[in-house]
């Protein structure tokens, strides 16, 4: 597994199980098992929420003032991002997995074209709905 790890050029490679996690670390000089080290390097990525239609973003409903979606705060699964504006019809914008909203990518009242990016958002680790 060392050379496999040097020849793949590797930095990491971690094992979880329910009870125990092996992680191999190739630093280029060597390859070496860490152990009780939190990898921050294995955290789920960011994702990118995009718009499903074409329309006018809106980040609150248009009888609200506030935003519905703040920026460094946690939402759930299918919780509303934003919406859709298509002619009189709203669109909400659903967040795809639980996690932290880390950014609003357009701004309200922008018009938007299909798959355009509308919000960062970092999973919450261990939530894979």
């Amino acid at each position: 597994m060392s050379a496999w790890l040097k020849d793949a050029n590797l930095a990491l490679l971690e094992l979880r199980g329910p009870n125990a996690t092996l992680r191999l670390v190739n630093d280029a000089a060597s390859v070496r098992v860490v152990e009780g080290e939190e990898s921050s390097s294995l955290d789920a990525p960011p994702l990118t929420v995009r718009a499903r239609s074409p329309g006018i973003f809106l980040d609150r409903h248009p009888l609200h003032e506030r935003a519905i979606a703040l920026v460094a705060v946690d939402v759930r699964a299918g919780d509303p991002l934003g919406f859709l504006q298509i002619g009189s019809l709203l669109l909400a914008v659903p967040a795809p997995r639980a996690g932290t909203l880390t950014d609003v990518l357009v701004a309200h009242g922008a018009i938007v074209g299909y798959g355009t990016p509308l919000f960062a958002l970092q999973p919450i680790e261990g939530d894979a709905s």
